[in-house]
């Protein structure tokens, strides 16, 4: 038996034009701040509140980190600076090394009585070689 599957989860329904329902909200208390100060201070004032008011509305209304969007970021932020941090530590049972043990006091024999065996062809090779180089030059 099939089932339909629902798509497109993350997408949430529109309320007002474009906007979520979280996004109609932050305007309208945006909208309602700003009201308020227009009709209570001077333009100057107003004029210094708004601006930074519109564009924290913006940014927390349209604004996403990495698909989260900020005010998210902002509450698990203040939960981590809030929350007691855990630390758990476990020792991790290896081997210690150890170190070979050197006596300090007794000389180390050297043996000089080692004959060193050379290390290349023979004579017989290189007489060989040279008649074959004599022989065939090039």
């Amino acid at each position: 038996m099939e089932y339909p599957l629902p798509q497109f989860l993350e997408i949430k329904p529109k309320v007002a034009g474009p906007l979520t329902l979280r996004q109609l909200l932050y305007f309208a208390g945006a909208l309602i701040f700003l009201l308020y100060f227009y009709f209570t201070k001077s333009p100057g004032v107003f004029l210094l509140i708004a601006i930074p008011v519109i564009g924290a509305t913006f940014i927390l209304a349209f604004v996403k980190v990495k698909g989260y969007p900020i005010p998210t970021l902002i509450l698990r932020a203040i939960g981590y600076s809030i929350k007691e941090k855990v630390y758990v530590w476990r020792k991790i049972s290896t081997p210690t090394p150890t170190l070979p043990r050197i006596g300090v006091g007794k000389p180390i024999k050297k043996e000089t009585n080692k004959v060193i065996p050379k290390i290349g062809p023979s004579k017989s090779k290189l007489k060989e070689l040279s008649k074959l180089v004599e022989i065939h030059p090039r």
